[in-house]
């Protein structure tokens, strides 16, 4: 399969007797986003399940992944959804402009009141 994205990761992760250095991510297919299938889009859950289906690591590999790395295999990850759906994940600041948003709901009810 033709590998779209390498990373190293800088904390090396251990998971019995074997240690994962590096994860290859392959061109996504279909099969792979049915791997999130039951996890909301733009989740930790759906991100892990999609890391775990595009590298061919299993999940409790990709579950002891450290922050700092994970914050960069999960921004390209972002880029990987983005170009499935079409579209950008929302982002919190957007949730805070959208009136459908718990938090701008809140904010017309005080209005209200």
């Amino acid at each position: 399969m033709e590998t779209i994205f390498e990373y190293t990761l800088k904390a090396p992760v251990s998971v019995g007797e074997r240690t994962v250095t590096e994860l290859k991510f392959h061109r996504p297919k279909v099969r792979d986003f049915l791997r999130t299938d039951g996890h909301t889009i733009d989740t930790v859950g759906a991100d892990q399940a999609l890391c775990s289906a595009l590298s061919g690591e299993p999940e409790i590999i990709i579950q002891e992944i450290d922050v700092d790395d994970w914050a960069v295999i999960r921004n390209e990850l972002s880029r990987i959804w983005y170009q499935f759906f079409g579209v950008k994940p929302k982002k919190k600041a957007d949730k805070a402009s959208d009136p459908n948003s718990e938090a701008e709901a809140g904010k017309t009810a005080k209005k209200d009141s």
